[in-house]
């Protein structure tokens, strides 16, 4: 039987590439910090999952034919990792160096016994990913093994699209491994980054454009969820199936998605517009689903790293402007990103603080890397200005 190795058993580890790995055959392989987690897969051998449809259906699924460690079980995890037929990451961005001396451990196995091809798909929604965990791959390894890996081994990147609202206990589910999510199940990747043959996955799809699929993710889907969730926050919802039906916050998202599309438009040549507008209707309907109860605290959180240079607001309206759009309605979902003060999210807390002590226009300048001579800081801080008044 082929072997899966995910890295990172949380909400997309198994919420998601597990349910992938299951449906084609696979026996999975989870690797994760939570030691107390890791102890509730091994002694179950497998875990529930609910998927929602935008039709009202659902879905009850057992996932099985797992085996799970911590990461104290090195020589488990590469003798795995030697075996592995491809791996997956879910782990975070800021994570991924950690994980890189696991993943050399396997390699230098691989090299050892000569194994054939193997690719590692980043499920981290950062174009950068792929070669960030490289490069802190090879730091490890010899000449030899180098030369190896740069033949051998593909370090891929993927865009994720699959929202997953996390545990059962939201929905009156005592079960602790009950993961709850979409039924979504489409993963691009970036095709010239494969080694050997694609992995026969459920699910997996090779992008020869893999740049426009990345915007598409970012630009579209987290920008979109982003608006949803941080004027959902100011005008007091708690979950996104309720704020995307308040008649101002779709408004200020049918025009934000707008900008961008035009600029998407502008860029890409050729693109099929029945296509590209049917993924914009799908996903609407994807963020109404009531049944997903996805809670506006868990979209909206880590503002300062989604207030990035290259991250959904910034990153889209960047975009925009380079394609002669100016991104009007993204200025002001950036203002209201700087208004989120949820009590319960350090991240949020932390911004707050740095306003406070610095300036908002500080935070415009070493987080975001703005200029306060720019027309669009302008715009944001003119937004951020005026909802804090209002807000007050």
């Amino acid at each position: 039987m082929k072997i899966g190795l995910q890295f990172g058993a949380g909400n997309i580890g198994r919420g998601f590439i597990g349910d992938l790995l299951h449906r084609s055959g696979y026996k999975i392989v989870f690797v994760d910090s939570n030691k107390e987690l890791v102890n509730m897969l091994r002694e179950r051998g497998n875990y529930p999952l609910k998927l929602f449809d935008v039709d009202g259906s659902s879905k009850d699924l057992i996932i099985d034919n797992i085996l799970s460690f911590t990461l104290e079980d090195e020589e488990e995890i590469s003798n795995y990792i030697s075996k592995a037929d491809l791996i997956f990451t879910a782990v975070g961005v800021k994570n991924l160096p950690a994980i890189a001396h696991y993943i050399s451990m396997g390699l230098k196995k691989r090299f050892k016994e000569n194994r054939d091809y193997l690719n590692i798909f980043l499920c981290e929604n950062l174009s950068s990913a792929p070669e960030i965990l490289k490069n802190k791959v090879l730091e490890y390894l010899n000449n030899d093994e180098k030369k190896y890996v740069e033949d051998k081994v593909g370090f891929v990147g993927t865009t994720i699209g699959r929202m997953v609202a996390g545990s059962g206990k939201r929905y009156g589910f005592e079960d602790p491994l009950l993961i709850v999510a979409e039924s979504y199940d489409v993963i691009p990747f970036s095709l010239k980054d494969i080694k050997g043959k694609i992995p026969n996955i459920y699910g997996l799809k090779p992008s020869k454009d893999f740049d426009f699929e990345i915007k598409k993710k970012l630009f579209i889907h987290n920008l979109g969820h982003a608006v949803i969730a941080y004027f959902g926050y100011l005008k007091n919802y708690t979950y996104i199936h309720e704020a995307i039906k308040d008649v101002d916050i779709k408004n200020i998202y049918d025009q934000a998605i707008k900008e961008v599309t035009l600029a998407i438009f502008s860029k890409y040549k050729g693109l099929d517009r029945e296509e590209f507008e049917n993924y914009i209707s799908n996903l609407e309907e994807r963020f109404k689903n009531p049944l997903l109860m996805d809670p506006i605290s868990r979209v909206g959180r880590d503002p300062i790293r989604k207030l990035g240079p290259e991250d959904r607001i910034i990153g889209s309206a960047k975009f925009c402007l380079s394609q002669g759009i100016f991104p009007e309605n993204i200025a002001l979902t950036c203002s209201a990103v700087l208004l989120y003060d949820y009590p319960q999210d350090e991240e949020a807390n932390n911004l707050q603080r740095l306003i406070k002590e610095n300036g908002v226009e500080w935070v415009l300048v070493n987080i975001c890397k703005l200029s306060l001579d720019e027309e669009f800081t302008k715009k944001v801080l003119y937004y951020y200005k005026k909802i804090k008044r209002i807000s007050i």
